[in-house]
């Protein structure tokens, strides 16, 4: 067994893509996960994708260390099994993070030039996080 040796890389197959569920939750880590050009783009930005389970439940997407997004219900068993096959190597796709109605959004797979579309329902389960100032939470309006 090598001690220092990196994990390899496997691609993942996404077909022609997914909107991400959990936009309104994590806000933070989309924005977090952007450069401060691509904050300030008016267009998608492109992000490369990896594939990770939390506690076994959830299939979750990170982004330059971020949790970005979860896994659509719909596409969870077949992600799963990738995860699975691809052993210690880390599963990858590429992304896009854009804008929408409600902030930003995350599309899972190949680059899309035209709209996105919308996320499937069921997708978003988390409610957004309260407003805070120093760590004191703010009365809803």
């Amino acid at each position: 067994m090598r001690m220092f040796t990196r994990r390899g890389r496997v691609t993942a197959d996404v077909g022609d893509g997914f909107v991400a569920g959990e936009a309104a939750a994590l806000q933070t880590g989309l924005s977090a996960a952007l450069t401060t050009v691509e904050r300030g783009s008016s267009g998608p930005a492109r992000v490369e994708l990896t594939f990770a389970t939390e506690d076994g439940n959830h299939v979750v997407i990170v982004c330059r260390n971020q949790t970005v997004g979860f896994v659509p219900p719909s596409h969870e068993e077949s992600v799963r099994e990738q995860l699975v096959a691809a052993g210690r190597a880390r599963l990858e796709t590429a992304g896009q993070i854009y804008r929408d109605a409600e902030g930003r959004r995350l599309w899972v797979g190949p680059p899309r030039s035209g709209g996105f579309p919308a996320p499937e329902p069921g997708a978003d389960t988390l409610a957004p996080p309260r407003r805070k100032i120093f760590g004191l939470a703010l009365p809803d309006d």
